[in-house]
């Protein structure tokens, strides 16, 4: 089954590669972590912060410029370690140390894709959102469990357009001229093994929540557990991209 085939190959992506994985993404998130832990220590959040907790922003705290600066950094020293992990998979671009290789074009131009994929998913996401709101409102009084249902297929649906362009992402990481358009049509005959694939990405993310859920009596192990399910769920989310475009693109067997 093609959709198990590209989840499990790129499982075994990371697997066979963890030491270079390591070398890869170490770096830039400690980086990150001590951005972001600079920051509360500096503004005084730190001392408010509870696990398992959330806080909220104080009103007026004159905070919302510089966390947006914080985070925008984090989010280009993110994709300065997933550019690279891209290159390493599929130019096989070894990584060097313990600090992986900065392509400062290529990760502004993997932020540039982004945007545009937001941008043009928004777009695409409205009649479908519209429709929902519709069917909520008519099914508003079946209770929880209709809703659960209506939820399901429609971020299995938008996990799937996601799949789809961002392929976009990987050939940004590499330099290669591929517009939208060009990462749409390169899956267009991928429509059952992306679905299924979105499926199980779903199905995945069903089952984080769940155990988050499930520890959610001790707040602490519970946001220790959450942390590290989410890091595991990024990994492999860059890594089902990387998958995508070798196959679908690059013709690479899975």
């Amino acid at each position: 089954m093609k959709p198990w085939a590209l989840f499990s190959h790129s499982v075994g992506m990371l697997a066979r590669n963890f030491g270079d994985m390591l070398r890869v993404f170490l770096v830039p998130t400690l980086l990150i972590v001590a951005l972001f832990a600079t920051f509360l220590k500096m503004t005084g959040v730190w001392e408010t912060l509870q696990w398992g907790v959330v806080t909220p922003m104080p009103e007026n705290s004159g905070l919302s410029g510089p966390l947006f600066l914080v985070s925008a950094l984090s989010l280009l020293i993110g994709m300065w370690s997933v550019v690279a992990w891209h290159r390493f998979v599929l130019l096989e671009e070894m990584p060097q140390g313990w600090l992986p290789r900065l392509e400062g074009s290529r990760v502004m131009a993997y932020f540039g894709r982004s945007l545009q994929i937001a941008l043009v998913l928004i777009c695409m996401m409205i009649p479908v959102m519209l429709v929902a709101l519709l069917v909520t409102t008519i099914l508003s009084g079946a209770g929880p469990a209709a809703l659960q249902w209506i939820s399901l297929p429609i971020a299995i649906f938008t996990t799937y357009l996601i799949l789809r362009l961002s392929v976009i992402l990987p050939a940004a990481a590499l330099g290669a001229g591929m517009g939208l358009r060009d990462a749409w049509n390169s899956t267009s005959n991928a429509f059952g093994d992306l679905l299924g694939l979105a499926a199980i990405l779903v199905a995945a993310q069903y089952a984080a929540q769940f155990i988050a859920t499930a520890l959610s009596a001790s707040p602490s192990l519970a946001a220790g557990v959450s942390i590290l399910i989410s890091a595991a769920l990024a990994l492999l989310n860059i890594s089902l991209l990387t998958t995508l475009y070798g196959h679908y693109v690059e013709g690479r067997p899975v």
